[in-house]
């Protein structure tokens, strides 16, 4: 049984909201069939619902129903539409990322330079903030996609979305953002910050595990080639049979979190206020990574150096608090997070 202790790693995973709970339960034990059953009543209630989901997380950040297509979560979307997109193209071989990307960011980027595709990875700041002039620098005539995420997972520095996809719009080159990190923390609309593809993962947001989604954009020109082989579910960019549970799950989670934002960011904001004053009160040496007064940090993270102290030590004082050091897909390496080197940390 695991001791019951302080839960201080949500930029990992959440914990499921209660009313997201109760909204599953009747799809494991009242509702069932195969939501691409298109010939009898249990498949028709199931895409029913699964439709309804679908319009749930569209109002959430701003999008049209058709323009959101459910995956296992953002790890799936980023491979899909980075991998997808670069191997639907004929002639353009030329994706711009920044090095404190996620690792299934980096990792597919990393795949596609060993298949001939060329990636410019944009430096960061000892903040984690990209130079905007650099970035237009970096395009060329070859270049299909920015891919920069909303808000950092190990730093939480927010990255400036809206210019960004200024500069891919007038540019004409898709702009990409993993927004895991990004809803119930900071005001997310696709439209407004003029985003084109966004990734989602469920259990960021006090959904289940398991769900995510990938927003496309309606255009003519953006062609996914798919990752899976299958039935040609979800219009053919993601098969497999849904989960109706997980995606109803996921869609409140969504509606929630995003409706409640305002609350909870101004309950977490407080919270970290008083975890800082603490602190100071009591003369500990410390400082925050990548944030100072002008840097747009969520709230929701807190990234600590305590330099007078053994960082295993003082993890291994602290068996009561569940807490990270840093990415929960890197900690298994046993690397230094590659995160804190960017921003030039030891």
């Amino acid at each position: 049984m695991i001791k019951e202790n302080i839960y201080l790693d949500n930029h990992s995973s959440t914990k499921i909201d209660n009313r997201v709970y109760k909204k599953m339960i009747p799809f494991y034990n009242k509702y069932f069939g195969n939501p691409h059953s298109n010939s009898h009543q249990h498949g028709w209630t199931m895409e029913k619902f699964i439709n309804l989901s679908r319009l749930r997380i569209s109002k959430s950040i701003g999008c049209k129903e058709e323009e959101i297509f459910f995956t296992s979560g953002a790890t799936e979307s980023n491979n899909l539409v980075i991998k997808g997109l670069a191997l639907s193209q004929n002639k353009k071989k030329h994706i711009i990322t920044s090095v404190i990307e996620h690792k299934c960011v980096l990792e597919s980027c990393k795949f596609l330079e060993e298949i001939g595709f060329k990636i410019t990875y944009l430096k960061v700041n000892k903040f984690g903030k990209i130079n905007l002039d650099i970035l237009k620098k970096s395009i060329r005539k070859d270049t299909f996609l920015v891919s920069l995420m909303a808000v950092n997972n190990e730093i939480g520095v927010v990255y400036p979305l809206k210019k960004i996809g200024s500069i891919c719009k007038k540019k004409k080159i898709f702009f990409h953002t993993d927004a895991s990190q990004a809803l119930g923390k900071i005001d997310f609309n696709v439209n407004f910050l003029n985003i084109d593809l966004a990734s989602f993962s469920s259990h960021k947001i006090h959904g289940p595990s398991g769900i995510g989604a990938l927003y496309i954009r309606k255009q003519p020109n953006i062609k996914i080639m798919p990752l899976f082989s299958g039935g040609g579910q979800e219009k053919g960019v993601r098969s497999g049979t849904l989960p109706p549970a997980l995606c109803v799950g996921f869609s409140y989670a969504i509606e929630f979190i995003t409706n409640e934002r305002k609350k909870n960011n101004k309950k977490i904001k407080s919270l970290k206020k008083n975890f800082l004053q603490i602190l100071k009160k009591k003369n500990i040496n410390f400082f925050l990574n990548g944030e100072r007064d002008n840097i747009d940090v969520v709230d929701n993270n807190i990234n600590i150096t305590f330099p007078d102290i053994d960082g295993d030590y003082l993890f291994s004082q602290l068996d009561d608090i569940s807490l990270s050091a840093g990415s929960a897909c890197g900690s298994g390496s046993g690397e230094t997070s590659y995160v804190l080197k960017e921003i030039g940390l030891s």
